[in-house]
């Protein structure tokens, strides 16, 4: 026989009298409690686990972050921290913010950026700033080094007390979710760092792992440097070039905050990315 439920009136000594649904089972009453006692302890357990899983996140994201090697100068710094120059700047920048917030979509198609052009314009810090998207919303691997430090840890590897080899090195270039790699073509660099450069973005164009170049030299000049095979690596799957050829903002005494000059046209090989595309 099943037991019947019946309403009775039950007593909060926070809340006074409520409603409560109470069953007579081998002659013990059981009553539901309190409503509004019951709704705040599910809303206190639902913000203990929201705070604990807010600080399991930032636990995860600091560990990213000190693996990163994002320069401490652009360490935290978002897309919002950047001050379009012009129109052209403006929409490099929604270029840079679609890329960060399609990252995963990256990891599935691959495509890299190029972010060449005059010092002083954004470049580091637009490159960082996707960096730390991917990390804070997709808690992917990022990490940011040179073409100089890249080569000189794998040279590292050639003295008798290293303990990792020449191979271990260049996969742990190769194994990042992005690879940031800045000061392509700085002094036009050794033949032994343009064929590194060359080894690891191609191994990463194989893994379907997106890279972003920095470089300072004009695009009409990366290829010359890099090579246009490596170029080409960069387009595939959706990547861009895009080319920050204005005066830079430093040299006016400015560091987020720039003038206003009038727009530019963009490129046609940038106008599609630009525009939306991914």
């Amino acid at each position: 026989m099943e037991a019947q439920e019946k309403i009775i009136t039950g007593v909060c000594e926070t809340h006074g009298e409520y409603e409560s649904k109470a069953q007579e089972i081998m002659g013990r009453t059981f009553a539901t409690g309190c409503p509004e006692c019951e709704a705040e302890r599910e809303a206190k357990q639902k913000a203990d686990d929201e705070k604990r899983l807010r600080a399991a996140r930032e636990r995860r994201v600091e560990e990213l972050a000190h693996g990163a090697l994002i320069p401490k100068r652009f360490q935290g710094y978002g897309f919002d921290d950047y001050q379009p120059a012009n129109d052209k700047a403006a929409k490099i920048k929604a270029a840079c913010q679609r890329y960060a917030e399609r990252f995963e979509d990256r990891l599935q198609m691959g495509g890299g950026l190029v972010l060449c052009g005059k010092p002083g314009t954004g470049k580091t810090h637009l490159a960082c700033a996707i960096a730390n998207h991917v990390m804070r919303e997709f808690f992917r691997v990022p990490l940011f080094t040179s073409v100089t430090k890249m080569s000189r840890a794998v040279k590292a590897t050639y003295t008798p007390k290293s303990d990792r080899t020449e191979a271990q090195v260049i996969r742990s270039f190769v194994e990042p979710d992005l690879l940031i790699l800045d000061e392509v073509g700085a002094q036009r660099g050794t033949e032994t760092e343009l064929l590194l450069a060359q080894e690891i973005i191609d191994e990463r164009y194989q893994e379907v792992r997106p890279t972003i170049l920095i470089s300072n030299l004009p695009e009409s000049e990366l290829g010359r440097y890099i090579g246009d095979r490596a170029i080409d690596r960069m387009y595939e799957g959706g990547g861009a070039i895009l080319a920050f050829d204005w005066d830079s903002y430093r040299r006016s005494g400015q560091s987020r905050r720039f003038e206003q000059p009038d727009a530019l046209d963009v490129p046609r090989r940038e106008a599609g990315f630009l525009k939306g595309g991914k």
